[in-house]
């Protein structure tokens, strides 16, 4: 037993030492500058570890950038009833069960057996080793262990944790796209709603001009192509409300899939010109970006998993320890089963190992260094993405503000020239033509208007998106 516990101890000693790389995170340098005039500031080596800054949105949780209670209560609906997300969820829990068998692993397994049989065995047939003659009667405890002599199981625990841990990331980048999902398509339905309102009220202008053109036409004042023209652009007014009407039922059943709902309507809260979001632009770079973003969490984890397959690869190309032990009872006789000299018990060690193998367990680990490579790759693509999408939601935040402020002048001048015109027109100082150019010139401004509102609420959005979201 003295030379046993020896060679165990020597044994444990000697499992200490690991093969494998060791992660270190892919240095990544963005040499570019938010796109904000004056208050661009250019990054070097992005530094995850640093300080925070406390940036406007940038810490925000989703409900303190969104108040319509509509869009909140569908939002938490989402969160709750979505398919996408609790399947997310799903692997979350299957990814921490992986993890619960690898690091089991680790440590002795335990179990028993128990035997009862009867045999009839010649004496020649003894002496040859063939069996015992009689009853036999057993019962014992046995103990499997392989003992991590270069760090196989450890790193096989350590990737099942890194991949445990991407899946939770993964689910709450699943969860950011959700919110800015639903948001989106919500500002997009009321966005919409403003247009076919829109809509309505120049079919109706519409229709009251032809009913005038309609009465002049009939009493000689005007010429028929007049009233052909009046004609064209009420059904040119009527089109657009039947197709605004059809977008409105499509981006209601989105809204409806997205909170696990059968087709129906969507309840409505605030216009979209009450949309009271936060959208005051960053300072400068968020310095923790890479550490909020729960895409670029999860590549990362997923390139520490792999990494730690690197480990178990080379681990296979070394020899594996395992102890084996038995304690338990055994007789011939039921009765003396349990008699001290009964007792059996023993412990084997056994050594598996390659020797030849034609390159196989070389190329393994070649293959999964490659792969690695290729997830490095891919997370510092993600990064530089990250960045790019931080910077045109900027972009877009800033420059859509000027573009409705431009088409808010645009309204108010097109507003009063067709007023103007129209004036002039019933009093016969200009020509139907120009009335008409008029009032398609209004309906544009008003629906590009209204669509340039909705951009500064879409950009909102995008800019909490890009900022990884208040998970």
């Amino acid at each position: 037993m003295k030379k046993i516990y020896i060679a165990f101890l020597i044994t444990i000693f000697i499992s200490s030492c690991m093969v494998g790389p060791k992660y270190t995170r892919p240095p990544v340098t963005v040499n570019a500058a938010w796109s904000e005039g004056d208050t661009a500031v250019k990054t070097a080596l992005v530094d995850p570890g640093s300080v925070p800054v406390k940036d406007s949105i940038t810490f925000l949780k989703w409900t303190d950038v969104f108040r319509d209670t509509v869009l909140t209560s569908l939002i938490q609906k989402t969160l709750i009833n979505n398919t996408d997300l609790l399947m997310a969820l799903a692997r979350v829990e299957q990814a921490r069960a992986l993890y619960g068998i690898s690091r089991s692993e680790l440590f002795p397994s335990f179990g028993y057996k128990a035997s009862a049989g009867s045999s009839h065995v010649e004496k020649n047939a003894r002496s040859a080793g063939a069996g015992l003659d009689g009853e036999t009667f057993g019962a014992f405890a046995t103990m499997n262990w392989e003992l991590d002599l270069f760090g196989k199981l450890r790193h096989q625990k350590r990737a099942d944790w890194a991949g445990f841990l991407a899946a939770e990331n993964n689910a709450h980048a699943v969860q950011v796209s959700l919110i800015a999902e639903v948001a989106t398509y919500y500002f997009l339905l009321r966005d919409a709603d403003n247009r076919l309102e829109i809509a309505q009220q120049t079919a109706a202008m519409r229709k009251e001009s032809l009913g005038i053109i309609t009465e002049r036409f009939n009493k000689g004042y005007v010429s028929e192509l007049d009233k052909l023209q009046a004609q064209q652009q009420l059904s040119i007014a009527e089109a657009e409300v039947a197709g605004t009407e059809l977008q409105i039922i499509n981006i209601q059943n989105v809204l409806r899939v997205l909170t696990a709902q059968t087709p129906g309507p969507i309840n409505r809260g605030m216009n979209i010109y009450e949309q009271q979001l936060t959208g005051e632009i960053p300072a400068g770079i968020p310095s923790d970006l890479l550490r909020r973003r729960p895409d670029i969490l999860a590549a990362e984890q997923a390139l520490m998993a792999q990494t730690e397959k690197i480990g178990v690869a080379m681990a296979l190309r070394y020899p594996s320890i395992s102890l084996t032990g038995v304690l338990g009872l055994a007789s011939p006789d039921l009765g003396t089963l349990i008699d001290p000299a009964s007792q059996v018990m023993g412990i084997t060690g056994n050594i598996l190992g390659p020797v030849f193998q034609f390159g196989r367990n070389k190329r393994r680990v070649e293959a999964q260094k490659q792969l690695t490579e290729q997830y490095s790759l891919q997370y510092r693509k993600l990064v530089l993405v990250a960045f790019a999408e931080v910077d045109n939601s900027l972009a877009s935040l800033r420059l859509s503000a000027k573009e409705h402020e431009a088409y808010q002048k645009a309204l108010e001048a097109a507003s009063l020239a067709y007023k103007l015109t129209e004036a002039r027109y019933y009093d016969g100082y200009t020509h139907y033509l120009e009335l008409l150019n008029q009032q398609d010139n209004l309906f544009r401004v008003a629906l590009a208007e209204s669509s340039t509102q909705t951009a500064q609420n879409l950009a909102v959005v995008n800019l909490f998106k890009a900022l990884g979201g208040g998970w």
